[in-house]
């Protein structure tokens, strides 16, 4: 049997690169000896009685459509546990405050723009009105960190992030030294902030 008569004795349903590949498989073990399928596409022994294998082709059926978590508990697939399973790593726990205050900082830009445009008096009205308070000092330092903590970290580890994506820093030993000197410089540059 030639090569040509391998491709048309296939199935038709088959997509033509797959029915070739098959063709080509088969003719190749007919050839050496070893086929274990009739020239009808039967499956046979190379001693020609049947095989306890048997090859049938059918066309291929597309399964249901079913939302992934039918999906899953059809399959009884537990749900990964993630948060509650790992450790907080220094890494994810970084990217985490970053997005947390870069929040806080988008919070501040809107609130200064909406400020400078719908409120009535200047800047130095709203200041004598908080001087006015009579708050202590310690409360002033405080709400003075509390103010500039956010602004601060997202600042320095928006650095640290430009710098990763430059491809510096990323063993992980340098990642957890980065972050750390991210936290120090943080508190360093928020209290000397609050001091001013």
């Amino acid at each position: 049997m030639s090569y040509a008569d391998t491709i048309e004795s296939a199935p038709s349903s088959l997509p033509s690169n797959l029915l070739k590949a098959s063709a080509l498989w088969t003719f190749k073990l007919r050839e050496s000896g070893d086929c274990c399928c009739g020239s009808d596409g039967s499956s046979q022994s190379p001693g020609g009685g049947k095989s306890k294998h048997q090859i049938s082709y059918s066309p291929y059926k597309e399964p249901p459509f079913q939302p992934h978590d039918l999906k899953n508990m059809a399959l009884n697939r537990p749900m990964s546990p993630h948060l509650t399973l790992y450790a907080p790593t220094n890494p994810a726990m970084t990217s985490i405050v970053e997005r947390i205050t870069g929040t806080i900082v988008t919070f501040y830009a809107l609130m200064f723009a909406c400020g400078s445009l719908f409120l009535s008096n200047g800047i130095e009205t709203y200041v004598s009105m908080i001087q006015s308070l009579d708050l202590s000092r310690p409360l002033i330092f405080l709400i003075k960190i509390l103010l500039g903590a956010p602004f601060t970290f997202h600042y320095l580890n928006g650095i640290r992030f430009c710098l990763w994506n430059a491809g510096k820093l990323l063993p992980i030993k340098e990642v957890y030294d980065s972050a750390n000197k991210v936290f120090i410089g943080t508190a360093v540059l928020s209290v000397l902030f609050a001091l001013i």
